[in-house]
C-alpha cells in the first residue's frame, strides 16, 4: 500500500462566534467568542504568534457616470490555527452577513462619482499557530454528515465534476479504493505530478487547467476540490495572506489552499503548492503560523463570488486595488 504522509489532525468542532459591536469613535470593533475545544486524537499546535494584520481595499470608479457600489469584505474567522482577537473597522459596515458556507462579510454600500476612490480597511489582532495532524487510513471513518456531502461534494462553474475528463482522472487514480484518506492523497499526488505553478490574471476551471498542466494557487486548488468531489470525498477552500518577510510586510498577491473532510477528524488543510515547492507531502495536514485566513468558502459564494477577500458589484466599471499589511508578527 502506498506510504501514507504523517499529517496532524485538525479540530471537527469550529469555534462558535459570537459576534458584537463595540464603538469607539469611528471605528468598530468586533470581538469573536470562542470556545476551547479538545481534539479527539493527538494532536500538535505549536509556534503561536501575535499578530496584527490591516486588509486594505482602494475601490476607484473608472467610469463616466456615478457608480452605485455594493461591497463585501470577508471577517476573518477563528478556526483551529488562529484566535481572532479584536477586528477594527474604520468604516462602519451597512449591514453584517453571512454567505451559504457560513461566511461572515461587511457589507457597503455607497456611491462614487466618475473617478472618485474609496478606503475601505479593517485591522485585526490575532494569533496563529503552526499545525499539524496525524491522519492514519485506519481512523478515518466512513460516515459523512448528510449536509457536509450535499454542500461540498456539489458542482461548480470552476469545478465542472461530472466532466468527462474529471471522471475518467478520478477512475484511474483511486480505482477499486474506498478509504477516503487513501484516495485523497492519490488525488493529490497526481495534481502534484501534473500541474506547475503559473500566475496570470484569469483564473480557469479544473478540466481546462488539468488538460493545460499548470495554473495558480486558486486553479491548483479548483482542480483538487473538483477531483475530490467527483471521487465523494467533500472539500472546500481557504484564502488568505502568507507572511513572506519579516513584518512590516505588504502582501497583494493573497493565496489559497484546500480543506478536505475526513470523518474522525474534521476539516484537513491541504496546501499543493507548497508541496510542490518543498516536500511532497510537506502541506498534507500542516498548517503555518505564516498564513492568515480570511475566510473559507465552498464555490461561488452569494456575496464573495469565487474570491477569497473582498467582491464588489456596480453599475459602472470598477478598480479594486486590494492589499494585506502585516504590521506584526511576534511571539
Amino acid at each position: 500500500m502506498k506510504k501514507i504522509a504523517i499529517a496532524m489532525i485538525i479540530l471537527l468542532a469550529m469555534p462558535s462566534n459570537g459576534l458584537f459591536f463595540n464603538f469607539r469613535e469611528k471605528a468598530v470593533h468586533f470581538h469573536i467568542n470562542h470556545e476551547t475545544h479538545v481534539p479527539p486524537f493527538l494532536f500538535w499546535r505549536w509556534g503561536e504568534r501575535d499578530v496584527i494584520i490591516e486588509y486594505r481595499d482602494v475601490v476607484k470608479n473608472n467610469d463616466s457616470v456615478v457608480a452605485n457600489v455594493t461591497g463585501y469584505i470577508a471577517i476573518p474567522p477563528s478556526l483551529p490555527n488562529q484566535d481572532i482577537i479584536d477586528i477594527e473597522f474604520e468604516t462602519l459596515p451597512s449591514k453584517i452577513l453571512q454567505d451559504e458556507y457560513g461566511q461572515s462579510v461587511a457589507c457597503y454600500e455607497f456611491k462614487l462619482k466618475p473617478k472618485e476612490s474609496v478606503v475601505l480597511s479593517w485591522r485585526v489582532k490575532a494569533r496563529i499557530y503552526n499545525i499539524r495532524y496525524i491522519l492514519l487510513p485506519f481512523l478515518v471513518g466512513d460516515c459523512i454528515p448528510p449536509d457536509i456531502k450535499e454542500k461540498y461534494t456539489a458542482d461548480g462553474e470552476m469545478y465542472k465534476i461530472h466532466d468527462p475528463y474529471i471522471q475518467q482522472i478520478v477512475k484511474s487514480v483511486v480505482a477499486n479504493e474506498t478509504n477516503l484518506l487513501i484516495k485523497a492523497i492519490k488525488l493529490h499526488d497526481f495534481v502534484i505530478q501534473r500541474l506547475s505553478y503559473a500566475l496570470d490574471d484569469r483564473w480557469d476551471d479544473a478540466p481546462t487547467v488539468l488538460k493545460r498542466g499548470n495554473g495558480s494557487c486558486s486553479e491548483y486548488c479548483f482542480a483538487y476540490i473538483a477531483l475530490c468531489r467527483a471521487a465523494g470525498i467533500p472539500a472546500k477552500y481557504k484564502g488568505g495572506s502568507y507572511l513572506a518577510e519579516t513584518p512590516p510586510y505588504n502582501d497583494s498577491i493573497f493565496h489559497r489552499m484546500v480543506l478536505i473532510y475526513m470523518p474522525n477528524y474534521g476539516w484537513v488543510p491541504v496546501d499543493m503548492t507548497f508541496d510542490e515547492w518543498i516536500l511532497h507531502h510537506y502541506a498534507f495536514g500542516f498548517h503555518s503560523n505564516r498564513f492568515f485566513a480570511l475566510m473559507t468558502g465552498g464555490g461561488a459564494s452569494r456575496y464573495l463570488n469565487w474570491t477569497y477577500n473582498s467582491h464588489y458589484e456596480s453599475n459602472a466599471k470598477l478598480d479594486v486595488a486590494s492589499m494585506a499589511r502585516w504590521l506584526e508578527w511576534k511571539r
